[in-house]
C-alpha cells in the first residue's frame, strides 16, 4: 500500500515536470525537433546593425536646455574661458594718441597708415621668433594726464567715444588687439577702469595702467613721477576679473609701466588673479645696455607674470633691433613701439 501510494505521487511530480519543460518550450519558441542555427551562416559575414537612436526622456530634456551658469552662479569661474593669450603669444603694440604726435606713434599718421606699418612690424617679428605665433596691437591712452586743472578736478582729459569706436572696428576686422591706458592722475583707479569696462567687454581689448602719472594730494600729473601701489593693481585685477566671469570672456592682459622701483609700492603684496595676466613693462628710455639691465630687473620681479619692453622712436639712442629684442633674458611678452 505504502509502495503504490509513492509510486503514484513519483509519477505525478514526473508529469509536472515535463508539463514544465514543454510549456517553456512554448513560451521562448524552442522546436525541439530542430537543428540548431550557426551562430553565423557558413561563409558570410555578420550582420552588424547601428545602435538604435536614444532620444532622451521627457524628464531629463529641461536638464539639457537649462542655463547652468544663470542657474548655479557659483559655478561660473569653471564654466569662464581660461586660456590667456600669454604666454603661447607675443604681442606688438604700437602706442600713442591720435591727437599728440609727441604722444607716440598714433598720433604720426591716419588710422589705416598706422595698422599697415604695426602688421609689417610684427611680420617682422613673427618671422624671427621660432613657433610662437604674434599678435598686433594698437595702444591707446585713453586717459591723458594734463599739467592744468580740467573742468572735472581730476587733470585728465579722454578720447572720444567716436575714436574708440573707430578702434574697436579696426582691431576686430584686422584681428588686433586694443589696450586702452590709463594715466590716473588725481583719480583713482578703480574710477578709471569703471568708465572703460563697456569697452573691455570686447575679447580684444585690454588694459593698461601707467604709475608715472598717477598723484595724490596737491601734486601734478608731471611734476612729480608718481605712484600705484599693490591696492591700486589689485583693484584693477579684481574687476577684469569680474568682468572676465560676468561676460563669459577670454582673459585680459593688465600692463603696468615702471621704470624707477617707486612707481610700484609694495608690489610683493599684488596676488595673481586666475583670468588677469598682470604684464610689468619697463618704460624707460636709454642706449640698449641701460635699457637691457632695466629689463631684467623688473622681469625678475615676484608680481610680474609676464614682462614688456618700450622702445622710444624720439628718445632711444641707438635703437634696438627687433633680434636685439628677441635676444633679451627672458624674451619679451609684449614689445610696445612709442
Amino acid at each position: 500500500m505504502l509502495a503504490a501510494s509513492a509510486d503514484r505521487r513519483f509519477s505525478l511530480l514526473l508529469a509536472g515536470a515535463l508539463a514544465g519543460i514543454v510549456a517553456l518550450g512554448v513560451a521562448t519558441g524552442y522546436d525541439a525537433s530542430a537543428s540548431p542555427a550557426p551562430l553565423h551562416p557558413p561563409n558570410a559575414r555578420a550582420l552588424v546593425l547601428p545602435p538604435p537612436p536614444i532620444d532622451p526622456p521627457r524628464l531629463l530634456e529641461p536638464l539639457l536646455t537649462i542655463d547652468l551658469a544663470g542657474r548655479f552662479p557659483e559655478m561660473a569661474v569653471t564654466l569662464a574661458p581660461t586660456r590667456s593669450l600669454l604666454p603661447d603669444s607675443q604681442i606688438v603694440s604700437y602706442y600713442g594718441n591720435p591727437a599728440s604726435a609727441a604722444m607716440g606713434i598714433l598720433g604720426t599718421a591716419d588710422i589705416e597708415t598706422i595698422a599697415d606699418a604695426l602688421a609689417e612690424q610684427a611680420a617682422r617679428y613673427d618671422r624671427l621668433n621660432g613657433d610662437i605665433d604674434v599678435i598686433p596691437a594698437i595702444h591707446l591712452v585713453y586717459a591723458v594726464a594734463q599739467a592744468q586743472p580740467t573742468d572735472n578736478g581730476l587733470y585728465l582729459t579722454y578720447v572720444n567715444d567716436a575714436t574708440v569706436q573707430r578702434y574697436l572696428k579696426l582691431t576686430e576686422e584686422r584681428g588686433m588687439l586694443l589696450f586702452l591706458d590709463l594715466q590716473i592722475a588725481r583719480s583713482t583707479v578703480a574710477a578709471e577702469v569703471e568708465k572703460v569696462l563697456p569697452y573691455l567687454r570686447h575679447p580684444q581689448v585690454h588694459l593698461a595702467l601707467d604709475p608715472e602719472f598717477a598723484v595724490s594730494g596737491r601734486a601734478v600729473p608731471g611734476a612729480v613721477i608718481g605712484s600705484l601701489n599693490a591696492d591700486d593693481i589689485g583693484d584693477a585685477q579684481a574687476m577684469l576679473q569680474a568682468l572676465v566671469l560676468e561676460e563669459r570672456i577670454p582673459p585680459k592682459l593688465l600692463m603696468v609701466h615702471q621704470f624707477i622701483d617707486d612707481m610700484v609700492v609694495g608690489g610683493d603684496a599684488i596676488q595673481p588673479y586666475p583670468d588677469v595676466a598682470l604684464i610689468i613693462d619697463m618704460d624707460g628710455f636709454g642706449p640698449p645696455d641701460v635699457k637691457r639691465a632695466t629689463y631684467e630687473r623688473y622681469a625678475e620681479r615676484p608680481y610680474a607674470a609676464h614682462a614688456a619692453i618700450k622702445l622710444f622712436l624720439q628718445h632711444d639712442t641707438d635703437l634696438m633691433s627687433e633680434r636685439d629684442v628677441l635676444r633679451l633674458e627672458p624674451t619679451p611678452a609684449i614689445v610696445v613701439y612709442q
